[in-house]
């Protein structure tokens, strides 16, 4: 791994300590530095980099190793290499081990501390809206804001419109749901279908790619039978 990476990383302690003083915290969310999350994403990118490299290395090795056994050498070099490649071989399986072990420990501390600052914000924001310090957010947090909102106006509209009987109105605003479309990326083979707009969908293979309307997408999304690429209103 670049030294001059290493360096500039983020380390397991930091984050615990973010955590720790975030639950030790009763109020909202404390500041944190703005590029945490990128700084913890890049540590995780890097760990799982250096171990794809390691077995690649390790791959490469074995198999120049196993062309050499196959040739003619001498018992010493044979023994020299047959030791080369055991030890490379444990190098590599605790190097995977210990970078392994890291991503678990720091996944679970950064799901930790990102859950509890969510809660925080919401509770917050919507308890106490003129104490809540939404500069302490990160653009990640805001994200997540803003999208909750937007959750908050739907509820409050629709409930209005139905308390103030407008059916109209309503019907209006629920039928918008069929106009929205996502893209997908299909993971296995499916058979050709009738969207809800009654458009005929497919058959599509493996690892084709569609615009499909939200509602006949989502049941195909939450079977894992498709990803979403990005959606389309």
């Amino acid at each position: 791994m670049d030294q001059n990476k290493i360096q500039n990383l983020i380390n397991i302690d930091e984050i615990h300590n973010v955590l720790k003083k975030e639950i030790q915290l009763t109020d909202g969310p404390q500041p944190i530095p703005q590029n945490l999350y990128q700084n913890i994403a890049n540590l995780i990118y890097l760990l799982k980099e250096q171990n794809e490299r390691d077995e690649s290395e390790f791959s490469v090795k074995d198999d120049v190793v196993d062309d050499y056994d196959d040739g003619d050498s001498d018992n010493d070099n044979d023994n020299d290499n047959d030791n080369y490649t055991s030890d490379d071989a444990l190098i590599a399986a605790v190097s995977k081990q210990i970078n392994s072990e890291l991503i678990t420990m720091i996944t679970k501390l950064t799901s930790l501390l990102f859950i509890l600052r969510c809660k925080k914000i919401f509770n917050r924001s919507k308890s106490s809206p003129e104490s809540f310090e939404y500069s302490n957010l990160t653009d990640e947090e805001k994200y997540i804001f803003y999208g909750n909102r937007e959750r908050e106006k739907r509820i409050d509209v629709i409930l209005k419109m139905l308390l103030d009987g407008k059916p109209k109105t309503l019907e209006k605003i629920v039928s918008s749901i069929n106009e929205n479309f996502v893209m997908v990326r299909f993971l296995d083979s499916m058979d050709q279908f009738v969207g809800i707009n009654m458009n005929k969908y497919g058959p599509f293979k493996k690892d084709d790619v569609a615009i499909l309307p939200f509602e006949n997408a989502r049941p195909i999304l939450e079977a894992n039978k498709a990803v979403e690429i990005r959606k389309l209103v």
